[in-house]
């Protein structure tokens, strides 16, 4: 996937840009550690202008060392608590706000920039019982599951609004970045809560095999 460099195009937000292994959904938070020159010295930038950047998961390339091509889909990422060591690096804690669809890259500092357009949030086809259907589910396979090495996850998820649901469960599934960048390419509310209920399904099945064995 080849992007153009553009000095800006209308409508478009300029924004820092952090390709990762990871796909950061929003509403979520994600811990980093920033020791990479070029990481410091965008970290730092964001830090005195109070800025976000954005996160996308890697296409082609590494986060470490060389370039990376992002992903065109990615989430705004709020710095919400930030450490800074004497040697320069940083510990800091990310919120994922909006999603953005990058339009183009532009490579002239030491890390990436890009020109986005940030993603409305349609709720799709109406389908009154599918939030609760999912957080069902979700309840059901909490207990089943390990997430990233923790098997807690708070209660505050039961209260959320659908969108913000369909996020939470995508966050938690124990499934590969790829899978994850699918779900958060889904463009509505309703689609996305369709694809995340066949994953805990899938799941539950699992789990059921599993306890028959």
């Amino acid at each position: 996937m080849r992007f153009i460099a553009s000095h800006g195009i209308a409508g478009a937000v300029r924004i820092s840009l952090f390709p990762l292994q990871a796909v950061l959904f929003p509403g979520a938070t994600l811990p980093l550690h920033i020791f990479e020159p070029r990481y410091r010295e965008m970290v730092g930038r964001c830090l005195e202008h109070e800025e976000p950047f954005g996160i996308c998961l890697i296409l082609e390339g590494e986060e470490v060392g060389g370039p990376a091509i992002p992903h065109r889909i990615g989430t705004e990422a709020a710095i919400i608590a930030a450490q800074r060591y004497r040697d320069g690096r940083y510990d800091i804690v990310v919120e994922g706000r909006r999603r953005f669809e990058v339009t183009s890259l532009e490579r002239t500092r030491p890390y990436l920039r890009a020109d986005v357009r940030f993603l409305e949030e349609p709720e799709g086809e109406e389908d009154p019982g599918l939030a609760e259907a999912v957080a069902k589910l979700f309840e059901g396979v909490l207990e089943s599951v390990e997430l990233s090495g923790q098997a807690v996850i708070d209660e505050t998820w039961k209260d959320l609004d659908a969108r913000s649901l369909s996020y939470k469960v995508a966050s938690a599934l124990p499934v590969g970045e790829d899978a994850k960048q699918e779900i958060l390419e889904i463009p509505d509310t309703a689609a996305r809560l369709r694809r995340v209920a066949e994953a805990l399904m899938a799941l539950r099945r699992i789990g059921a095999a599993a306890g028959a064995g």
